[in-house]
């Protein structure tokens, strides 16, 4: 039986209630005997606030794989159907409620409103009784400050917890979250992501990629574990493009300004690729405000055929009038030493040094060495050349020391405070091993920058 136009609710209760298509009359039916009515106690009440039409009927109850589903007695709305449990209101094309198993089939421009909350999809299932439902294609979640796409959902509203599955997004103010599947507890603020999972930046245009993540989005921090990446790209106003590449065990990104600087914590097996310079540590900070990285833990810094260490080096960034992020000094604090190799050394490998207390290098905008300074106890050993002919080597020493280059070439030296040094003959250089104390060439340490993709 059906009955179309707009029905009044009041007249289809009592079509119910006096037997024309009597759900209780199919519940007690001879057709399905192990379909009896589920304990009332535990029911949530349905009302039907609006519809084209309704009917009544039977209908085969969907039941998961490998299960053998029953005839049951259903009541169906269909156009512009609102219907309303306790707090929850559901809209929708067209609802089909199985009396017997307590689930009502969606379809349709479905929207589900509980408080702040609305869930929306093409079609699904609502459980009264557990207030939850379940959504397919085009699934968001709606709540104030996030917004959770999926193609498929589900939302259990006493718990306010959500299952999310397929091409999941999470979006807040600071950042938007892509991964395989999520978990979204709304109480705690707190999302779990499996499985390609991407994190996205809106302030810096950076992004995180990684097996696993836990975001918190009200502390707006988040964690990535399972060989994260960050990459940041920037582009120039020529349209020149250059990748920031940071790779480490687990990075944890700081984004709330409120409670502490903004930062990326980079720990364990830290490498750093940018441009032409290359780095690895055991841990580094990413300052996102600052534009600064700073790496602890056995840290170095390879540049072309030069490689420095400090006990902690601080990358500085500079944001140029084009539009690019790029390195503008490197500090070394404590135990800073620099090596390069000697382009015309030849079978001799022979290795231009530094070393101090501290240590800055500057660099132009093309990411060229303009300058060294080393401070307190600072020393040099550099070799000289009469034009391309191997003339000797200089030793020098004092508080402190300042190297000037042009085009990647040592323009000038200056030394001062206790200045000491000793100038050794070509013949010394060939039959000596001239070498600072604690000179060790790491090249063979260098990371590979991998092929990655982040975008």
């Amino acid at each position: 039986m059906r009955i179309s136009k707009k029905v009044p609710l009041i007249l289809f209760f009592c079509l119910l209630l006096f037997g024309q298509f009597s759900p209780v009359g199919l519940l007690a039916s001879d057709k399905n005997p192990a379909s009896a009515p589920k304990d009332s106690s535990s029911q949530k009440k349905v009302y039907l606030e609006y519809a084209d039409e309704v009917a009544g009927g039977e209908m085969i109850a969907p039941v998961a794989r490998g299960e053998k589903g029953f005839l049951e007695p259903v009541r169906s709305a269909f156009g512009h159907v609102k219907f309303v449990e306790t707090t929850t209101t559901v809209e929708c094309d067209t609802a089909t409620e199985f009396l017997t198993s307590r689930k009502i089939r969606l379809a349709g421009h479905v929207v589900i409103v509980r408080d702040t909350v609305i869930v929306k999809g093409d079609e699904g299932y609502y459980y009264p009784d557990e207030r939850h439902s379940e959504l397919e294609r085009n699934v968001s979640l709606y709540d104030k400050k996030v917004l959770l796409n999926s193609r498929h959902g589900e939302y259990f509203s006493d718990e306010q917890r959500g299952i999310f599955t397929e091409k999941v997004s999470l979006e807040d103010k600071k950042s938007t979250l892509f991964c395989d599947s999520l978990v979204y507890l709304r109480r705690q603020a707190h999302s779990t992501a499996v499985g390609n999972v991407r994190l996205l930046s809106h302030d810096d245009n950076s992004v995180i990629t990684g097996g696993y993540a836990e975001h918190f989005n009200q502390k707006m921090f988040s964690f990535i574990e399972e060989s994260p990446v960050l990459t940041k790209l920037d582009t120039a106003k020529n349209g020149q493009v250059d990748t920031l590449l940071i790779l480490a065990r687990r990075m944890e990104a700081y984004r709330n300004p409120r409670d502490s600087a903004r930062r990326i914590n980079l720990i364990d097996s830290v490498r750093i690729w940018r441009g032409h310079l290359v780095a690895k540590s055991k841990r580094a900070k990413y300052m996102i405000d600052e534009k600064k990285i700073i790496l602890t833990g056995k840290p170095i810094i390879w540049f072309e055929n030069t490689e420095a260490t400090g006990d902690s080096i601080e990358v500085k960034l500079k944001k140029t009038n084009a539009g690019r992020v790029l390195v503008e000094k490197i500090f070394f604090y404590t135990d800073s030493f620099l090596a390069s190799k000697d382009s015309l050394g030849g079978a001799l490998k022979k290795f231009n040094q530094l070393s101090g207390i501290n240590m800055v290098m500057t660099f132009d905008d093309s990411l060229r060495l303009t300058r060294t300074d080393v401070y307190q106890q600072a020393r040099s050993l550099y070799y000289l050349y009469d034009k391309e002919t191997p003339n000797g080597a200089n030793y020098s020493s004092g508080d402190e020391i300042n190297i000037f280059f042009e085009q990647n070439q040592v323009a000038r030296i200056k030394i001062t405070g206790g200045v000491e040094g000793v100038q050794y003959p070509e013949q010394t250089v060939i039959t000596k091993d001239l070498n600072l104390p604690n000179f060790k060439w790491r090249a063979s340490e260098k990371p590979v920058r991998p092929k990655i993709t982040a975008f």
